[in-house]
Order: C-alpha cells, then structure tokens, then sequence
C-alpha cells in the first residue's frame, strides 16, 4: 500500500513538474572568436531552450549535443526572460523576447586565452 500511494505521489509530481516546462528551438547566427587574437568567424547555430522553472534557463547547443551551464533567472514576464552564468573566467547571457520571438546570447571569457560569441536569431515553440 505505502508502494502504491508513493508511486501515485512520484507520477502526480514529475507530471506537474514537467507541464510546467517550457522549450523553444533557436536558431542563432553566431559571430564567434576563439581566442583574443582570432578573426571573428559566424555560423548558424541551433539550440534547445528548456525553461524548467521560475529560476533556471537550461540551453542544450544541438550541434556539440550538450548543454551549456544553467543560467540563473534574472527576469521572466510576459515580455522577456533573461538570464546569466558567471564563473571566474567567464560570463554568459541570454535574453529571449516573447513578443517577437527573438533571442540573444553572449558569451565573453575573461581567462588568459580570451574568446567569446555573440548570436542572434528566432525561437520557435517546440512540443514535449
């Protein structure tokens, strides 16, 4: 019986917790250098971006099939989401939109090797 009852509870939450999940496919044109003293090179890159909750952007890069570090909330309305990662050799932000569907993500190191991406492009609402 107490198997039952936490297998219904477990269903019940990881239900709820996954409608609660939003995901777009963005597919950014990325200026991108790899180090400081690189010519910028661009290309097309898709990325997932999973919303999982009031606090965390999740983004899994399509092409490497990995995803980035989780970017802490900062905003999140019915006109943008915006987030951040900062480390001590790095800082990325992403900035979504929800009007125009638009997104944007930056990311600038700061360690002795240098580099950095700046991408800009469309989001499109993907079923789960």
């Amino acid at each position: 019986m107490k198997f039952l009852i936490s297998f219904i509870f477990f269903v019940f939450f990881s239900v709820n917790s996954f409608a609660n999940e939003e995901l777009y496919l963005c597919k950014l044109d990325t200026k991108f250098y790899e180090t400081d003293k690189n010519e910028w090179s661009q290309k097309i890159i898709d990325y997932d971006l999973f919303i999982s909750s009031e606090s965390e952007i999740k983004i899994l890069d399509r092409q490497t099939n990995r995803f980035l570090q989780s970017f802490e909330v900062i905003q999140n309305d019915e006109r943008a989401l915006v987030g951040y990662f900062l480390n001590n050799r790095m800082i990325n932000i992403f900035t979504f939109n929800k009007t125009t569907l638009y997104a944007k993500y930056s990311n600038m190191y700061f360690d002795e090797q240098g580099g950095g991406q700046i991408g800009v492009g469309k989001c499109y609402t993907k079923t789960i």
